[in-house]
Protein backbone atom coordinates (compact mmCIF):
# COMPACT_ATOMS: atom_id res chain seq x y z
CA UNK A 1 0.00 0.00 0.00
CA UNK A 2 3.07 2.58 0.58
CA UNK A 3 4.02 2.12 -3.00
CA UNK A 4 0.80 2.65 -4.31
CA UNK A 5 0.30 5.75 -1.77
CA UNK A 6 3.42 7.13 -2.94
CA UNK A 7 2.24 7.04 -6.56
CA UNK A 8 -0.31 8.70 -5.72
CA UNK A 9 1.18 11.58 -3.62
CA UNK A 10 3.64 12.04 -6.74
CA UNK A 11 0.81 11.49 -9.30
CA UNK A 12 -2.01 14.39 -7.71
CA UNK A 13 0.91 16.72 -7.04
CA UNK A 14 2.20 16.70 -10.26
CA UNK A 15 -0.62 16.76 -12.28
CA UNK A 16 -1.41 19.68 -9.92
CA UNK A 17 1.36 21.80 -10.49
CA UNK A 18 1.40 20.92 -14.19
CA UNK A 19 -2.71 22.71 -14.50
CA UNK A 20 -1.42 25.22 -12.35
CA UNK A 21 -3.77 24.83 -9.22
CA UNK A 22 -2.94 25.10 -5.76
CA UNK A 23 -4.49 22.78 -3.14
CA UNK A 24 -7.31 25.38 -2.30
CA UNK A 25 -7.96 25.51 -5.92
CA UNK A 26 -8.11 21.53 -6.33
CA UNK A 27 -10.25 21.19 -3.08
CA UNK A 28 -12.82 24.01 -4.21
CA UNK A 29 -13.48 22.35 -7.45
CA UNK A 30 -13.16 18.55 -6.18
CA UNK A 31 -15.19 18.70 -3.24
CA UNK A 32 -12.21 17.05 -1.33
CA UNK A 33 -11.06 18.29 1.88
CA UNK A 34 -7.91 20.44 1.95
CA UNK A 35 -6.29 18.43 4.37
CA UNK A 36 -7.17 15.58 3.00
CA UNK A 37 -5.43 16.50 0.09
CA UNK A 38 -2.29 18.00 1.76
CA UNK A 39 -2.04 14.31 3.44
CA UNK A 40 -2.48 12.46 -0.01
CA UNK A 41 0.19 14.32 -1.46
CA UNK A 42 2.34 13.36 1.59
CA UNK A 43 1.22 9.77 0.87
CA UNK A 44 -1.00 9.80 3.89
CA UNK A 45 -4.21 8.35 4.17
CA UNK A 46 -6.34 5.55 2.37
CA UNK A 47 -8.25 7.59 -0.36
CA UNK A 48 -11.41 6.05 -1.36
CA UNK A 49 -12.68 5.38 -4.85
CA UNK A 50 -14.84 8.28 -4.79
CA UNK A 51 -12.34 10.73 -3.42
CA UNK A 52 -9.36 9.54 -6.73
CA UNK A 53 -12.19 9.90 -9.16
CA UNK A 54 -13.23 13.42 -8.14
CA UNK A 55 -9.31 13.94 -8.57
CA UNK A 56 -9.58 12.73 -11.60
CA UNK A 57 -12.13 14.08 -13.17
CA UNK A 58 -11.16 17.68 -11.98
CA UNK A 59 -7.78 17.08 -12.65
CA UNK A 60 -8.73 15.61 -16.52
CA UNK A 61 -6.89 12.51 -16.51
CA UNK A 62 -7.87 8.81 -16.18
CA UNK A 63 -7.98 7.43 -12.79
CA UNK A 64 -4.82 5.15 -13.93
CA UNK A 65 -2.91 8.40 -13.78
CA UNK A 66 -3.63 9.12 -10.11
CA UNK A 67 -2.63 5.59 -9.16
CA UNK A 68 0.25 4.43 -11.46
CA UNK A 69 3.88 4.14 -10.93
CA UNK A 70 5.40 7.48 -12.81
CA UNK A 71 6.10 5.71 -16.30
CA UNK A 72 8.43 8.10 -17.31
CA UNK A 73 12.10 7.45 -15.95
CA UNK A 74 14.10 10.40 -15.52
CA UNK A 75 16.95 9.21 -18.03
CA UNK A 76 16.16 6.62 -21.15
CA UNK A 77 18.95 5.30 -23.19
CA UNK A 78 18.83 3.61 -26.48
CA UNK A 79 22.50 2.29 -27.42
CA UNK A 80 23.48 2.33 -31.26
CA UNK A 81 22.75 -1.74 -31.65
CA UNK A 82 19.24 -1.34 -29.86
CA UNK A 83 15.72 -0.97 -30.57
CA UNK A 84 13.72 -2.67 -32.67
CA UNK A 85 14.66 -3.04 -36.58
CA UNK A 86 12.21 -2.72 -39.06
CA UNK A 87 13.52 -3.16 -42.62
CA UNK A 88 11.73 -2.45 -46.10
CA UNK A 89 13.24 -2.42 -49.40
CA UNK A 90 16.05 0.32 -49.60
CA UNK A 91 14.88 1.53 -46.32
CA UNK A 92 15.53 0.78 -42.18
CA UNK A 93 13.75 2.03 -39.29
CA UNK A 94 15.24 1.38 -35.94
CA UNK A 95 13.07 2.41 -33.20
CA UNK A 96 14.69 4.71 -30.41
CA UNK A 97 11.73 5.76 -28.62
CA UNK A 98 8.45 5.26 -27.94
CA UNK A 99 6.59 8.18 -25.25
CA UNK A 100 2.69 9.26 -24.79
CA UNK A 101 0.98 12.02 -22.98
CA UNK A 102 -2.39 13.10 -22.15
CA UNK A 103 -3.04 13.80 -26.40
CA UNK A 104 -0.15 12.58 -28.52
CA UNK A 105 2.13 9.40 -28.87
CA UNK A 106 5.79 10.51 -30.17
CA UNK A 107 8.38 7.80 -31.70
CA UNK A 108 11.63 8.20 -32.77
CA UNK A 109 12.95 6.64 -34.92
CA UNK A 110 16.94 6.17 -36.77
CA UNK A 111 16.53 6.21 -40.67
CA UNK A 112 18.70 4.91 -43.28
CA UNK A 113 17.80 4.73 -46.69
CA UNK A 114 19.88 3.30 -49.93
CA UNK A 115 18.94 4.87 -53.39
CA UNK A 116 15.42 4.55 -54.11
CA UNK A 117 11.88 5.61 -53.66
CA UNK A 118 9.49 4.54 -50.77
CA UNK A 119 5.96 5.39 -51.09
CA UNK A 120 3.57 5.34 -47.75
CA UNK A 121 0.10 5.62 -47.91
CA UNK A 122 -1.84 7.52 -45.86
CA UNK A 123 -1.94 7.36 -41.90
CA UNK A 124 -4.39 8.13 -39.61
CA UNK A 125 -6.00 11.86 -39.30
CA UNK A 126 -3.74 13.96 -37.87
CA UNK A 127 -0.66 12.40 -38.05
CA UNK A 128 2.55 14.75 -38.33
CA UNK A 129 6.09 13.63 -39.55
CA UNK A 130 9.16 15.65 -38.81
CA UNK A 131 12.28 14.63 -40.45
CA UNK A 132 15.76 15.99 -40.15
CA UNK A 133 19.15 15.25 -42.54
CA UNK A 134 22.41 13.80 -40.97
CA UNK A 135 23.72 12.21 -44.00
CA UNK A 136 22.87 12.56 -48.41
CA UNK A 137 20.34 13.98 -49.89
CA UNK A 138 16.83 12.78 -49.89
CA UNK A 139 13.44 13.90 -51.50
CA UNK A 140 10.57 14.02 -48.80
CA UNK A 141 7.00 14.89 -48.15
CA UNK A 142 3.65 14.46 -49.65
CA UNK A 143 3.23 13.11 -53.17
CA UNK A 144 1.75 16.01 -54.35
CA UNK A 145 4.92 18.81 -53.15
CA UNK A 146 7.85 16.79 -51.81
CA UNK A 147 10.72 18.28 -51.18
CA UNK A 148 14.56 17.99 -51.52
CA UNK A 149 16.56 18.04 -48.38
CA UNK A 150 19.85 17.90 -47.54
CA UNK A 151 22.53 17.59 -44.61
CA UNK A 152 20.86 19.81 -41.71
CA UNK A 153 17.76 20.20 -43.74
CA UNK A 154 14.61 19.64 -42.02
CA UNK A 155 10.54 19.11 -42.99
CA UNK A 156 7.17 18.34 -40.96
CA UNK A 157 4.43 17.88 -42.83
CA UNK A 158 0.90 16.22 -42.42
CA UNK A 159 1.48 12.30 -43.29
CA UNK A 160 -2.10 11.90 -43.52
CA UNK A 161 -2.17 11.66 -47.29
CA UNK A 162 0.36 9.46 -49.97
CA UNK A 163 3.78 10.86 -49.10
CA UNK A 164 7.22 8.95 -50.01
CA UNK A 165 11.15 8.89 -49.24
CA UNK A 166 13.40 9.14 -52.06
CA UNK A 167 17.55 8.69 -51.85
CA UNK A 168 18.62 11.23 -53.68
CA UNK A 169 22.34 9.67 -52.74
CA UNK A 170 23.54 6.60 -52.53
CA UNK A 171 22.52 6.66 -48.65
CA UNK A 172 21.12 8.76 -46.64
CA UNK A 173 20.53 8.86 -42.63
CA UNK A 174 17.91 10.97 -41.16
CA UNK A 175 15.84 10.81 -37.11
CA UNK A 176 12.18 10.56 -38.05
CA UNK A 177 9.36 11.91 -35.04
CA UNK A 178 5.99 10.72 -36.11
CA UNK A 179 3.50 12.21 -33.78
CA UNK A 180 0.05 10.14 -33.44
CA UNK A 181 -2.74 12.13 -32.04
CA UNK A 182 -3.94 9.59 -29.05
CA UNK A 183 -7.07 7.53 -30.24
CA UNK A 184 -4.79 7.74 -34.48
CA UNK A 185 -1.91 5.49 -33.62
CA UNK A 186 -2.52 3.22 -36.70
CA UNK A 187 -0.34 0.65 -35.21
Amino acid sequence: MTDIMGSVAANIRRIRTVRGLSLNELSRQSSVAKATLAQLELGRGNPTLETLMSLATHLGVPLTDLIASESVPLMHVTRANEGMIVRGDGLDLRLIHRMTNEKTMYEIYDMRMSQGTYESPPHSMGVLEHLIVHQGSLLVGPQSGSTKLDVGDFIAFSADRPHLYECLTPEAEATLIVLYPMGAADR
